[in-house]
């Protein structure tokens, strides 16, 4: 157990079928290092005492340890082969977990976080014991049925939500063992925790906190390592 208390799962067990590759998607390397270890980095580095649990896709456990051990040196890291979906991936590695205060979940393939985001979501989970990092909707919001419009959505009360997440670990034991048939649909462990009847706090997200699902998702991800910003100024 982290000295502090603090242990983070990353999933990372998905094949990545949408991304068209062979490998898994957190194994993609992007200006020469994984999305695995960068999102890693990016949580480890507001403490390095924090222990990761390291969800991959089973047969690649030993790939994974070589390129952490290459690529996050610092990291003390545990790999262990996910399930077939991500809850049930993330539900192995709460079984590893023994004596932690707090517990983080980070999608693999969020490279990006900023340590100032970690901070604000580790504050809220020790505060209020569930929070996740969250982002207003700005486009217009619709439900559609046989490729039609449904109806819109208001989007005052939409927001996106991202990880890492953060839970006491009582409550996400908890809704974990109250799942039932959630269990095999849910996205993400916020989910899993209102459909216990459980609150959790929101804190402000971040844009560039993005999730690699897509292929082009990897030209925004060069974008913000390469600093190519649009420029916005006004034209003459």
């Amino acid at each position: 157990m982290a000295k502090d208390g603090i242990t983070c799962i990353i999933a990372g067990a998905g094949r990545g079928k949408r991304f068209g590759k062979e490998i898994p998607k957190s194994f993609f390397r992007i200006e020469g290092r994984t999305l695995l270890a960068r999102s890693i980095e990016s949580i480890n580095i507001i403490d390095e005492s924090i222990e990761f649990i390291v969800l991959v896709p089973s047969g690649w456990e030993e790939k994974a340890e070589e390129k952490l051990a290459a690529e996050v040196p610092d990291a003390e890291c545990r790999v262990i082969a996910g399930g077939n979906s991500r809850q049930q991936s993330v539900n192995i590695g709460l079984d590893e977990i023994k004596g932690a205060r707090l517990i983080l979940i980070h999608d693999a393939c969020r490279p990006f976080v900023s340590p100032g985001l970690v901070r604000k979501v580790v504050d809220a989970g020790m505060e209020f014991r569930a929070a996740v990092p969250v982002l207003q909707a700005t486009e217009t919001l619709a439900r559609i049925r046989d490729e039609r419009l449904e109806g819109i959505v208001p989007r005052e009360r939409v927001v996106r939500i991202q990880t890492p997440q953060a839970f006491d670990p009582e409550i996400i034991r908890e809704a974990y063992d109250t799942a039932e048939e959630s269990i095999r649909t849910a996205t993400d462990e916020s989910s899993l925790v209102l459909a216990a009847g459980l609150p959790v706090k929101v804190v402000e997200g971040e844009i560039w906190n993005i999730k690699v699902t897509f292929k082009d998702d990897i030209k925004v991800a060069l974008s913000f390592l390469t600093e190519k910003k649009l420029d916005l100024a006004e034209s003459e």
